[in-house]
């Protein structure tokens, strides 16, 4: 079995950018990255890139382990989501608990609004669906990894109905972390008060970022293949978002 040295400069490993995105409310940092040393790989681990044009290489698509890549990812972006949203909550509670006042109008004429009903009732909701959300996250994950464990040794054994099922856990993390996250990115704000909505407090990056990057891959196509899975019992075709 050969083996290659990939160079850092080599664009399957290579990655430097920088800018300044407009992206609402407000402007971010782009990320910045760059693979400074790289260890000898096999030449069959490079990423799966067309070297001469330099785009990714379709029958890669077509190749069950290979093809693994593409649910690990998801996995990881949705291990975003959720972190994101777990911030959210950690920043969110600590608000509350410093500054949100309580509502002078709502019959129980509590002297803090960690004594309200409403907001205890709001933060168990969303701290019970981010424990959920995260053991399914932690499912997938262990699923995942049981299956590279299975199979490195022996790639060709990976079925595509066995790569199917590991993407339909991953697409079922990919919605509920979008749905979960989103729900709880911006409900803080009704358990924080208005004035959590100035920019100095800095809430609103939360679901700002959670927003703009769950855009990039909408869930509706998401929730769509799980349907036909379900419905049809169709395992999803792999593709670069898939």
């Amino acid at each position: 079995m050969t083996q290659k040295s990939v160079p850092a400069t080599d664009p399957a490993v290579y990655a430097l950018y920088q800018a300044r995105w407009s992206t609402l409310p407000d402007t971010a940092e782009a990320w910045l990255a760059r693979a400074r040393e790289v260890a000898e790989v096999l030449a069959q681990d490079v990423a799966q890139r067309d070297q001469e044009n330099k785009s990714p290489r379709d029958d890669a698509l077509k190749i069950p382990f290979a093809s693994l890549l593409l649910p690990t990812i998801q996995l990881v972006f949705s291990n975003f989501y959720l972190g994101i949203a777990i911030g959210a909550l950690e920043f969110a509670a600590k608000y509350t608990s410093t500054a949100t006042r309580s509502w002078p109008f709502g019959g129980e004429n509590k002297a803090s609004a960690t004594e309200e009903f409403y907001i205890l009732e709001r933060y168990g909701n969303f701290f019970a669906h981010l424990r959920a959300t995260e053991a399914l996250a932690d499912r997938a994950g262990d699923q995942l990894s049981a299956l590279y464990s299975r199979h490195s040794g022996d790639r060709p054994v990976l079925t595509a109905e066995g790569r199917g099922e590991i993407a339909e856990w991953v697409a079922s993390v990919k919605a509920t972390t979008t749905d979960v996250g989103l729900r709880v990115t911006s409900g803080v704000f009704e358990v924080t008060e208005a004035r959590a909505t100035a920019l100095k407090v800095a809430l609103v990056r939360f679901w700002r970022d959670l927003r703009t990057h769950t855009l990039h891959d909408p869930v509706a196509y998401k929730n769509r293949e799980l349907g036909r899975y379900v419905l049809l019992h169709e395992l999803p075709q792999p593709s670069w978002y898939t």
